[in-house]
């Protein structure tokens, strides 16, 4: 849209107040069509900035959305995961089995001393006397194991 302005030389030939009062909506005029074609350069701009905005936006998306759908899949599992551990131990009896284990240690410290009990027995054995022992009753057995064959 081009608007020309109004020049001295107007076509009305009317020479009253009306000449200023015209000369003033020409120049107002051409200064509306001045800033409307700063508008439009500017709204040309804003739109060429939101088209790169949205492209790259786009590009984006599409260099990246298959990465984070991944990862967003594997922090699923690792949430389910989770779940399904946290609603086990919510259904573990965790006091009965701190219970259960303070016996087992309390029978493991039984059986402890009992093994040491024994080794201390068998230390205080005299192995040559057992095997003497051995001897003389194999001596004394084997008349009568040759006599029941």
């Amino acid at each position: 849209m081009s608007v020309k302005p109004i020049t001295n030389s107007l076509p009305i030939s009317y020479e009253g107040e009306g000449l200023p009062l015209l000369k003033q909506i020409a120049q107002d005029t051409h200064i509306a069509a001045q800033a409307a074609q700063r508008q439009l350069l500017f709204s040309k701009i804003r739109l060429g900035l939101t088209a790169f905005l949205t492209a790259l936006m786009l590009f984006a998306f599409l260099l990246w959305g298959p990465k984070l759908h991944r990862t967003l899949q594997n922090a699923d599992r690792a949430f389910d995961g989770l779940e399904a551990v946290s609603s086990q131990l919510a259904q573990a009896d965790i006091p009965s089995l701190l219970a259960s284990m303070d016996q087992l240690a309390t029978e493991g410290r039984s059986s402890l001393k009992a093994i040491q009990k024994t080794a201390e027995v068998l230390e205080n054995i005299d192995m040559d006397q057992l095997n003497q022992a051995i001897a003389d009753l194999q001596k004394a057995v084997s008349p009568l194991a040759k006599l029941f064959g």
